[in-house]
């Protein structure tokens, strides 16, 4: 009687314990990207590697210049999917997933300053947007960035 009562008791335990961590399902996102402004070209390199992991970079270039550069991520934490952001310093910045849809992702990371949320938006199999918001030097600012596929 006791052996059934645990096994009662044990049951649900091992059916929430089961549960799947979050898969990626944007896969659109995947590919190279690029984002004109004047002189300076934005890029964003986007591979899938699994179903739970997106590597990436980031980098501007100037002419033949690479002005900045940055490894990205997305990942899940078993619970929750991550924007990760390794900057040249090594510091890492992990912006949770907020939001989904098909076609948009909110990430936030409400204690940096700018950006504290990134916003992907796919517009069409050929354009997306980012959208960067936070604060910066004491001012709400937001920058929309739009990428074609390359």
């Amino acid at each position: 009687m006791k052996a059934k009562n645990l096994l009662l008791l044990l049951f649900p335990l091992l059916i929430f314990s089961c549960t799947q961590p979050p898969k990626i399902n944007f896969t659109w996102l995947e590919g190279k990207w690029i984002q004109t402004n004047g002189d300076a070209n934005f890029h964003e390199e986007w591979t899938i590697v699994n179903d739970s992991l997106f590597e990436g970079r980031g980098y501007v270039v100037d002419g033949i210049d690479t002005l900045f550069s940055e490894k990205l991520k997305i990942k899940n934490d078993r619970e929750r999917l991550y924007y990760c952001v390794e900057m040249a310093t090594g510091r890492v910045a992990e912006f949770k997933l907020i939001s989904e849809a098909p076609e948009k992702l909110i990430f936030e990371l409400p204690e940096n300053d700018f950006p504290s949320k990134i916003i992907y938006t796919k517009m069409s199999d050929n354009e997306m947007t980012v959208v960067l918001e936070g604060i910066d030097n004491g001012t709400e600012v937001k920058d929309e960035l739009i990428f074609s596929r390359k």
